[in-house]
């Protein structure tokens, strides 16, 4: 199946409760909130033939660590310098509060949306401004590598972005 679900399964000798999150819009009977997943709760106490069944909505809250402004300093691999890049160097804003990020890319500003999700992190509905670049400009090979992050790291205040096939992009915090 393409849905993307996850499952959990607990027990001990007098109970046993199956935990099951679906990435799917649920909205909030009281408060009307949408939220984007879809949560399950069965619980059984083993000595009675009773399930108690919970439902509701519910959210992963994104890494606070990646709320913070990132400037670009590698891409796949390379060491970037000013000339690579239009002006300055790119960078990110990210809020995870709202996940929601802001930035420029070298040329363009850009925003878009991040999903996050335990250790998955992906950089969704990317727009930026239509400026003409210069050549040599390699805001594209950017906005290709943050569109192909799968996950993340922090340490020592860079955040580096890679996927399964290795290491895309490199930031240091500035703020």
């Amino acid at each position: 199946m393409d849905a993307n679900v996850k499952m959990y399964k607990v027990n001990n000798e007098t109970t046993s409760a199956t935990i099951t999150i679906q990435q799917l819009d649920c909205q909030d009977s009281m408060s009307g909130a949408i939220s984007p997943y879809s949560v399950k709760v069965e619980i059984r106490n083993n000595s009675e033939l009773e399930t108690k069944k919970l439902s509701g909505c519910g959210k992963y809250l994104t890494d606070y660590r990646l709320h913070d402004i990132w400037v670009l300093e590698e891409l796949n691999g390379y060491k970037v310098f000013a000339t690579d890049f239009q002006k300055e160097f790119p960078r990110i804003e990210i809020n995870s509060s709202e996940n929601r990020f802001s930035g420029y890319g070298g040329c363009n500003g850009i925003s878009g949306q991040i999903f996050y999700e335990k250790d998955v992190l992906r950089f969704t509905k990317v727009i930026s401004t239509l400026m003409a670049c210069a050549q040599g400009n390699k805001e594209g090979e950017f906005l290709k590598a943050l569109q192909s992050t799968t996950t993340y790291s922090i340490e020592n205040n860079r955040l580096t972005l890679s996927n399964p096939s290795g290491k895309l992009l490199v930031f240091k915090k500035v703020d």
